[in-house]
């Protein structure tokens, strides 16, 4: 083991239940007049969206996989679903998908008892199994903290007693359903891609008690993405099934007024009409508050263009965490992951490749031990944007690249084909954004000693 002791002592705050929360036996005041009780609704609305908005991504996506049966990616709990090939622009399990790793979703149900995850030996390339709890506070057992020879661990809640099998080791986790997000380094040849499909049958994930025995509320990612009351059905069950952390329990607890986890599941139907106008005006609200602020959830790079930061480590910043999960859920920690992502050319001016072209200078290329990679995705889908010749992304693995003599990188970001494409990353003909990932970035990168030349638009 690497950094699993460091890793492990960030983790671990034991979550509230709010239903044993010990508070004044009388309920909350909620205005009588309808119109204030919609302002009231209204303001409440917007802050429980802005919380909750990561728990109920991410929630609709573990609906997908491990409720609802019907769906074509379901899998239950405690089971991978394997990414078999590279990502392609209809990979739409969630936004912002890389092209340098084959992925694996797994849900774990821990709300009975621990599960057994086994990794086998994964010499010589990088891997992650990237652990996301109900809040999408990240955590991992990667390559670089768990190393190239594997191990089991039991993955347990902080307040779990039991016993450690032998010659395994404790994992604790903060909510009973986790994400784990798997990644395995894969290149372009078809050998390289059954060698990580191998790897990935190998990753073993066995529960110890029974798992799927909630009653769940069914949602899909576009309801929770556009219907309010989609939204807060989902809100409500994740903040009675996981908890929150204790210190946000005065936070969360306003939430009741408005059906919002409290004991009872949220019933929307029977809400008064100004508390129906409330939530949903509240949820608008701030949404488009999200939208608006999604390019601004990171450090500004300067003037470059760049905005940078790690994606899973918030704290009470709530915002900051609904806008990178608006953007894409599944962010990491600085120490796993640093990523550099542009919305704009070094003007400010938003990109756009129906106006004109852009270069980005890499001088040196980014100092990683993992990988990186810079990948463009239309702003309109978050997704990959079908090309002529099926370039998602540039990466040092990148065949045919051409360098200059003092090593370093140039890459042209147009729509329309250039007469020299060796360093060519297509764009969609409308608005785009970029993203830099840096897998175990080096201290160059973490502590701002390096960074991408600045997005410059080519008159």
């Amino acid at each position: 083991m690497k950094n699993l002791q460091e890793v492990q002592a960030r983790r671990g705050y034991e979550l509230s239940q709010v239903d044993q929360l010990q508070v004044d036996a009388r309920p909350d005041l909620v205005p009588q007049d309808a119109g204030e009780r919609a302002r009231h609704a209204r303001r409440l609305a917007a802050d429980a969206t802005i919380y909750g908005l990561p728990s109920v991504y991410q929630y609709a996506q573990m609906v997908m996989q491990a409720v609802d049966s019907s769906s074509p990616t379901y899998t239950g709990f405690d089971a991978w679903y394997h990414q078999r090939d590279v990502a392609t622009p209809e990979f739409d399990v969630f936004k912002t998908p890389n092209v340098d790793t084959l992925y694996s979703n797994a849900w774990l149900d821990l709300t009975e008892g621990p599960a057994v995850l086994r990794i086998p030996p994964i010499r010589g390339r990088y891997y992650t199994l990237h652990f996301l709890d109900a809040y999408s506070n990240a955590t991992n057992l990667s390559s670089r903290t768990v190393g190239d020879e594997g191990g089991e661990f039991l993955v347990t809640m902080p307040d779990w007693e039991g016993s450690v099998p032998a010659g395994a080791r404790r994992f604790r986790v903060a909510s009973p359903y986790m994400w784990i997000l798997m990644r395995i380094l894969v290149g372009g040849s078809t050998r390289d891609v059954e060698e990580v499909r191998a790897l990935q049958d190998a990753v073993a994930i066995e529960p110890t008690a029974e798992v799927g025995g909630g009653e769940f509320v069914l949602v899909s990612p576009e309801a929770a993405e556009t219907g309010w009351d989609s939204f807060f059905r989902a809100l409500d069950f994740c903040l009675r099934a996981n908890g929150h952390p204790v210190h946000e329990d005065a936070y969360v607890y306003r939430f009741r007024s408005i059906g919002v986890g409290g004991p009872r599941t949220l019933d929307v139907d029977a809400l008064d009409d100004a508390t129906r106008q409330g939530l949903e005006a509240g949820f608008a609200d701030a949404m488009e508050l999200i939208r608006g602020a999604r390019s601004e959830f990171a450090q500004p790079v300067g003037d470059t263009g760049w905005i940078s930061g790690s994606a899973g480590e918030d704290g009470f910043n709530y915002l900051r965490r609904a806008v990178r999960n608006f953007v894409g859920t599944g962010g990491n920690v600085i120490a796993e992951k640093v990523f550099f992502a542009a919305h704009s050319d070094a003007s400010g001016e938003p990109l756009d490749a129906s106006r004109t072209s852009y270069t980005v200078r890499l001088d040196p290329p980014p100092p990683v031990d993992g990988y990186w990679s810079l990948t463009i995705y239309p702003t309109a889908t978050r997704l990959l944007y079908p090309n002529e010749i099926d370039r998602y992304a540039i990466a040092a693995t990148t065949p045919g690249l051409e360098y200059g003599k003092d090593g370093s990188l140039t890459v042209v970001i147009q729509h329309e084909r250039p007469d020299n494409a060796a360093n060519w990353l297509p764009a969609p003909p409308g608005g785009f954004y970029l993203d830099l990932r840096t897998w175990e970035p080096g201290m160059e990168i973490r502590e701002g000693r390096w960074r991408p030349g600045p997005v410059t638009p080519v008159s």
